[in-house]
């Protein structure tokens, strides 16, 4: 036991050990440019970094300014960091391998530190950027757009002037993560590389796309096409309308984007449960109300080849098999599927569904991928492998039961980090699993605790992560879709990065009027603050679209 622990505290301490032994190496090397550290300054960062010291006097970047890097890694983040401040501010830095004595941005490899972590010193000459990965340079240029000055008027900036300070950094989780679902309502290319901004700016990491469910099938197979052709048909709104499914070119466009800010495509393929679509597009493949029939060894056939593809597709070895509410069936009345158990020795539709779940599994693992599957997984004995994503909040024994044996567990709770409820329970908003805690507020989201006070050491270490949840069966439109999403899912970006020790819930706030305006900045919608039910009518009107819990008297 004493040995574990050991290990435990080496493996969650030791990165933040070196990284406060690298920031006392920078502060005591600033010496030499005679710095005074200023108190009481709070910087518009969100999520909010580990460890800030800020200095008097300010550097000025402009066209001017030398970029130095020496590894390909270095340079694909530089060269997307000089694209952002063309699009942003109209600007470029220049980029070259020859350091300069003077107005420079210096980064430098640095293998001690963790794979996301970086160390930002910027006094009146130069920048330097520590890290030992391409992701740790990127964080640290997120953190230098989020200290330059923002305002929303259209103007051409030829300088940028950046507070003197020394940051130290590294993310709590290693998954954080955002789910959109565009099954129910499709959202394609655009809004999924705009959700990719956002998300890459507030150093979040995982964009899990359900791609398939009982409205529709939103992803080009090529080996099976009336998956895409007939199965894509229509939404939960307009069960007739057009083909609406992301092409194979285009699913790879939105991989290459997220990859290149550093963020990994999580595809998931929902079975056997919400398989209406697939039964739609092969009515031989139907396990009934919208279930895939198991027993079919080529239905089974065309699901490992969907699962193989769409890994390829998306650039991931983490592939989701769903397993989630596979309800209203009735295998047991279906002569294929009684046949079937009988020869697997099953006694009921239950236990199937635990074989073709352990199976899914497997498959995977076996592929050299990394599966997930939602929390009713849990119960099957799937291979250890395999990631379970807890979203059932009223069973908070299921998620013990899943750490205590060893899975490793992403948190998802419905009733806190469902970004489909609604913010106040005036609003419209899904309420799929009762509203326990009230509405999921921006205030309940940031105040929410991930780890919960009865795990021990070694099942916190098996909690790898948070993922917000963006379901679209009352969002059929881009507006409504970003009011519901900003700015809780600033929230969501700070509980996954941020120590529990600079958790603040005074300072978040303060730091969010930045973020207001840069919302603005990217003609991005967002839930303004402050506003009483009667005025937010008037002045967003996509905040009532949808069910809403609590009607007001009268209504």
């Amino acid at each position: 036991m004493t040995s574990n622990r050991n290990r435990f505290m080496k493996i969650i301490y030791t990165p933040t050990l070196l990284l406060s032994g690298m920031l006392l190496l920078v502060l005591g090397s600033c010496k030499q440019h005679s710095r005074t550290e200023k108190s009481g300054v709070l910087l518009s960062i969100i999520p909010q970094p580990n460890e800030i010291h800020v200095y008097d006097g300010f550097f000025i970047l402009d066209s001017t300014t030398q970029i130095v890097f020496s590894t390909a890694e270095q340079e694909r983040v530089v060269v997307w960091f000089n694209k952002e401040l063309q699009k942003t501010y109209r600007m470029n830095c220049r980029i070259g391998e020859a350091l300069e004595e003077k107005n420079s941005i210096i980064l430098l490899q640095n293998d001690s530190l963790g794979h996301e972590a970086y160390l930002l010193d910027i006094n009146d000459s130069e920048i330097s950027i520590s890290a030992s990965s391409e992701s740790g340079y990127f964080y640290a240029f997120q953190t230098i757009l989020q200290l330059a000055p923002v305002s929303e008027e259209k103007t051409v900036r030829t300088e940028l002037k950046l507070d003197q300070l020394t940051i130290v950094d590294e993310p709590r989780f290693k998954w954080r993560g955002a789910l959109l679902d565009i099954s129910r309502h499709y959202f394609g290319p655009e809004s999924i590389k705009k959700l990719i901004d956002q998300m890459a700016a507030q150093k979040m990491n995982r964009l899990h796309l359900h791609l398939t469910d009982d409205s529709g099938w939103r992803i080009e197979i090529k080996e099976y096409p009336k998956l895409h052709e007939i199965g894509s048909i229509g939404d939960r709104t307009n069960q007739k309308g057009a083909p609406m499914y992301l092409t194979e070119q285009e699913a790879r466009d939105i991989t290459a984007y997220a990859n290149e800010r550093q963020i990994i495509i999580i595809p998931e393929v929902d079975i056997p449960g919400h398989s209406g679509a697939i039964e739609r597009a092969y009515p031989e493949f139907s396990g009934g109300n919208n279930t895939l029939n198991i027993a079919n060894e080529n239905a089974i056939k065309m699901i490992e080849t969907v699962l193989l593809r769409v890994s390829e597709i998306f650039n991931t070895k983490y592939v989701h098999f769903g397993s989630d509410e596979v309800r209203h069936h009735n295998w047991e009345a279906r002569p294929g599927m009684i046949a079937k158990m009988k020869e697997l020795n099953l006694e009921n539709q239950y236990e199937f569904e635990g074989w073709f779940d352990r199976k899914m599994a497997d498959f995977l693992v076996v592929s050299g991928l990394n599966p997930i599957a939602w929390d009713e997984a849990a119960g099957f004995g799937v291979n250890k492998k395999t990631t379970l994503q807890w979203w059932r909040g009223e069973f908070p024994e299921v998620l013990f039961t899943a750490a205590e044996e060893e899975y490793d567990v992403i948190l998802s709770p419905v009733d806190f980090i469902y970004l489909d409820y609604p913010s106040d329970l005036k609003e419209a908003g899904a309420n799929w699993e009762g509203l326990h805690n009230g509405a999921n507020s921006l205030e309940a989201i940031y105040k929410w605790k991930p780890i919960p006070e009865n795990f021990n050491a070694s099942m916190s270490a098996h909690v790898i992560g948070i993922e917000a949840g963006i379901w679209t069966e009352f969002i059929s439109n881009q507006k409504r879709l970003e009011y519901i999403m900003y700015p809780r899912l600033s929230a969501i970006a700070e509980k996954a990065w941020t120590h529990e020790t600079n958790v603040n819930w005074e300072s978040f706030q303060e730091r969010l009027s930045k973020q207001y305006v840069r919302y603005n900045m990217n003609a991005t919608n967002y839930r303004l603050p402050d506003l009483d039910i009667e005025k937010r009518k008037t002045l967003q009107p996509e905040a009532f679209e949808g069910p809403i819990s609590q009607q007001p008297p009268g209504n």
